[in-house]
């Protein structure tokens, strides 16, 4: 059970009202805010942001995959250099929870026990907001981190270490056709914030960072990873909307660890079935 302590969007919302205020530290400020808010890492006082400024730190969710990506690729070749490629996989798995806080597995579990829930609208949402974790949450964990693992211990070779570069990127990104197709449940909060601030810039840069990343590192196969991280997590968006009459914070956490489960067990098969060996694997490690 989680305590009542605010959560991490509340720590990043507060009122700003002048709109020169929100147009001059926009530019600047979007980077660090999506950085702070998708990882424990804090490199100045907190601070609070209104939703427009929120929202256009969407555009730098795949570079914070990637910098994620970054370290659990340093932290596989080191651990592959003394573990087999199970346990070393486990423990990469968990330096990604601790990366990004429990955020986005947290978004699992509440979202799986509003699904659950027999009830109307109303109800569900408010079984999300309790933050209590339910018999239904825990089973969508275990089921989402049992798949994760068993995805990333099966990679090997340049595909492993190109996958878990990419992998953390294309799930952030998987938000973003979530944010711009589907509308908030709620007036107010993380998936308003997102909506509000996904356009004219946010949406796009974002794309054009992950689709170069995922071209980069596969090749045109990177085409078939994004799609399948977008898939999934209209999937889940989906699911969920038609149950809550729209979506929130928590259901973009979903789409993330499902999106990156999608492109990891994509990697893994292409990679096993030798279907990538049709396109440009980057050899990030040499041989």
């Amino acid at each position: 059970m989680r305590s009542a302590a605010p959560s991490r969007w509340e720590e990043f919302r507060a009122q700003v009202t002048s709109v020169d205020a929100w147009r001059a530290s926009a530019s600047w400020s979007s980077p660090l805010v999506a950085l702070e808010f998708l990882t424990p890492l804090r490199l100045r006082r907190v601070q609070t942001w209104d939703d427009r400024t929120f929202g256009a730190a969407l555009a730098w969710y795949p570079m914070v995959g990637l910098l994620i990506g970054a370290l659990l690729l340093g932290i596989d070749m080191a651990l592959g250099a003394i573990l087999p490629a199970g346990p070393a996989s486990a423990l990469v798995l968990a330096t990604l929870a601790l990366l990004s806080g429990g955020l986005h597995l947290d978004g699992v579990a509440d979202t799986a026990d509003g699904m659950a829930l027999q009830g109307d609208r109303a109800a569900r949402l408010g079984v999300m907001s309790e933050g209590n974790t339910g018999p239904a949450g825990v089973m969508a964990l275990v089921l989402v981190l049992l798949i994760q693992w068993a995805g990333i211990a099966s990679l090997e070779g340049p595909v492993r270490a190109a996958a878990l570069l990419l992998a953390p990127a294309l799930a952030r990104w998987g938000v973003v056709p979530v944010v711009v197709l589907f509308r908030p449940a709620r007036p107010r909060g993380l998936g308003h914030a997102l909506h509000q601030g996904a356009w004219p810039l946010a949406a796009p840069i974002a794309t054009m960072t992950a689709g170069g990343a995922a071209v980069f590192l596969f090749g045109l196969g990177g085409i078939v990873l994004i799609a399948m991280a977008g898939l999934l997590a209209l999937v889940v968006a989906w699911s969920a909307s038609r149950m809550l009459g729209g979506v929130t914070g928590d259901t973009y956490g979903a789409c993330i660890e499902v999106a990156f489960a999608a492109v990891i067990l994509a990697a893994a098969a292409a990679g096993h079935r030798g279907w990538l060996s049709l396109f440009e694997v980057l050899e990030l490690i040499p041989r």
